[in-house]
């Protein structure tokens, strides 16, 4: 409840006067004063209505929202791996709807045009990347993989600032943390 209080300005997660007490015991809350999806998730967890399912000091800590910068690039680049993603063009359309959805108005909307041109040239080739969230999570895994001086030169976490929260929770719902790529990188996915 610090957490929240702390980064929503002063505002608590259970409300205020006399329905606080009566909202923490029935888990009912509101966390609309954080937009930040990796965010919310980390606080959803450490104010769990069941004791039992709130988390460590330690796993606190684990959680993505503390992750550098390094190991979220990391996570996108193993996310590009996944084949889900590397079937980008021939994507599952309950899978391509969940996308729409989870990305309308984010930065990474039409992230090509936020590319240099001789880059997304060198990397398009005979078969161009869609201009959607699997299209960038491809290019930025082939990038890392076959261009990696190229790469050195794309910040990915400061040209597409949510990217990384929105893939998290997305990857999270649809389970691929669990998968051998990722578990190593998201531990609490497979507890909760």
């Amino acid at each position: 409840m610090l957490i929240y209080y702390i980064l929503s300005g002063g505002h608590h997660p259970f409300g205020r006067g006399p329905r606080c007490e009566s909202n923490i015991l029935d888990g009912n809350y509101n966390l609309d004063h954080v937009v930040d999806e990796v965010t919310n998730d980390l606080i959803e967890w450490m104010i769990n209505e069941d004791p039992k399912k709130r988390p460590t000091v330690e796993e606190t800590l684990d959680h993505p929202y503390f992750w550098d910068e390094k190991r979220k690039v990391e996570y996108l680049r193993r996310i590009g791996n996944e084949k889900e993603v590397g079937k980008y063009s021939d994507a599952d359309p309950e899978l391509l709807e969940a996308l729409k959805q989870s990305a309308m108005e984010r930065t990474f909307c039409q992230w090509k045009s936020k590319l240099p041109p001789d880059l997304i040239e060198k990397m398009d080739g005979r078969k161009p990347y869609p201009e959607n969230m699997l299209g960038l999570l491809r290019f930025i895994r082939n990038l890392h993989e076959h261009y990696a001086e190229d790469f050195e030169s794309v910040d990915p976490m400061k040209m597409f600032p949510d990217l990384f929260g929105c893939v998290y929770m997305l990857a999270k719902k649809q389970d691929w943390n669990s998968r051998p790529g990722l578990k190593k990188m998201c531990p609490r996915d497979l507890s909760s």
